[in-house]
């Protein structure tokens, strides 16, 4: 018992803001994990993960014999000798035979050659089998793509709600202890309301933001949860080519590409062994009887077996168009691969410029609002409070908004780099 106290101790003290609010704390990565776990959209690619599983052992039951075990319990009225339909089991059934006819058939099936096309279908099914796993990867990159969006912008509000509440308990302060006639008074209450507004405009975008994160990791409505961390920049490399190898080597959209470039040759194949024969080895045997009773003695009852083996050639009038469209296809695949890479190159082209920018933008409002926070410190020991003063506390306010919005928007770009690139910076 006692143990269990001390345990419970210290996890509350571990956790002391989520014991206080009843927010779970989450990081970027735990969001962007969960996100990628309860996405809808991975999950269902994990199921199709399953089916081009199962599609792959199917392709494979292909080169083993086929095995079918039958029987027939016929009732006779004949004049003339009948035939049983494939149905029925294909048999031979004369008038002589009385008015019951029992039959047992075993049968084996077992192809010796098919022009590759057995092979070219377990090709194909485990080219698919890849592809699916890659979109799998492609749905949960997308979902923490969605959820470090909405982590970002918790942060980023947060900000800037902390941000107006401190310069506006600040602005009360002078305004209470200025001393100002009518239009001076009026316009020192607008600033002090113009402040208040932001103030309350960032706790209701505080609000959406939670919703909006909410919503990305696919929670219910309820679910709380709190953004550990701070909105501070993070560094991009300066150049872009490293960026441009990996994404070519781990961009889910390039590799499904890829295997689908696979797939297009493998058509083209499977449309060119249809020019081949194919081979069967089959073999079968039979049991017959007049009476039910009869199969199970050996005096009573007529066995049969075969063995044969048998060729196809195909004659068909569309192989070689069946060809010409495969191909066709297979050219059109490679036409979208070009286009899908010069799209990449762009992307984190893009995205890498923008974060650079806005990177050394945040570092210059950073120290312009370091400098104007120090000379208005300064300014405050030295001077009395004035109009002058309460200005100040507003152009303060919108400096450090400009420094938090390149800082919110620097990340934004940064996370698109990383997801244009398929993979996190640092890794």
């Amino acid at each position: 018992m006692i143990r269990n106290c001390a345990a419970l101790a210290l996890l509350l003290a571990a956790c002391p803001a989520a014991a206080q609010n009843g927010r779970e704390p989450l990081t970027i990565e735990e969001a962007a994990d969960i996100a990628a776990r309860n996405s809808p959209a991975a999950l269902s690619a994990e199921q199709d993960i399953i089916i081009a599983r199962q599609r792959m052992r199917e392709a494979r039951f292909l080169a083993l014999p086929q095995f079918t075990l039958s029987g027939t319990l016929s009732r006779l009225d004949l004049e003339y000798p009948a035939v049983l339909g494939p149905e029925l089991g294909d048999r031979f059934i004369d008038p002589s035979a009385g008015d019951t006819f029992y039959s047992l058939r075993a049968q084996a099936l077992q192809p010796l050659y098919t022009g590759g096309k057995n092979t070219n279908t377990l090709k194909l099914a485990r080219t698919a089998h890849s592809q699916v796993k890659v979109n799998y990867e492609a749905a949960r990159a997308d979902a923490a793509l969605a959820a470090k969006k909405a982590f970002y912008g918790l942060l980023y509000q947060r900000e800037l709600t902390d941000s107006a509440g401190r310069w506006l308990a600040r602005a009360k302060a002078l305004r209470s202890a200025l001393k100002l006639d009518a239009y001076e008074g009026l316009e020192a209450d607008m600033l002090v309301s113009g402040l208040a507004d932001r103030a309350r405009q960032g706790e209701e975008g505080m609000e959406a933001a939670h919703t909006d994160l909410i919503r990305a990791l696919n929670r219910e409505p309820g679910y709380k949860v709190e953004a550990r961390g701070a909105l501070e920049t993070l560094p991009v490399p300066a150049e872009a080519g490293g960026s441009l190898v990996t994404a070519m080597e781990a961009r889910p959209e390039l590799k499904s590409e890829l295997y689908k470039a696979q797939m297009d040759d493998i058509a083209v194949n499977m449309a060119l062994v249809r020019r081949y024969p194919t081979i069967y080895l089959g073999a079968s045997y039979d049991l017959n009887a007049y009476k039910f009773s009869s199969l199970a003695e050996s005096s009573e009852r007529y066995g049969s077996w075969l063995a044969s083996v048998s060729i196809r050639f195909p004659l068909s009038y569309d192989i070689w168009t069946q060809v010409q469209q495969r191909k066709a296809q297979q050219r059109q695949g490679e036409l979208k691969r070009a286009e899908l890479q010069d799209r990449i190159r762009f992307e984190i082209i893009s995205a890498h410029k923008a974060a650079l920018s806005w990177q050394e933008e945040a570092r210059k409002l950073g120290a312009e609002l370091d400098a104007m926070k120090a000379a208005y410190e300064a300014a405050a020991r030295a001077e009395k409070p004035s109009m002058a003063a309460l200005r100040a506390v507003r152009s303060l306010c919108e400096l450090e908004k400009k420094r938090l919005d390149a800082v919110y928007l620097q990340l934004l770009e940064r996370i698109r780099l990383e997801w244009a690139r398929g993979r996190d910076l640092g890794k």
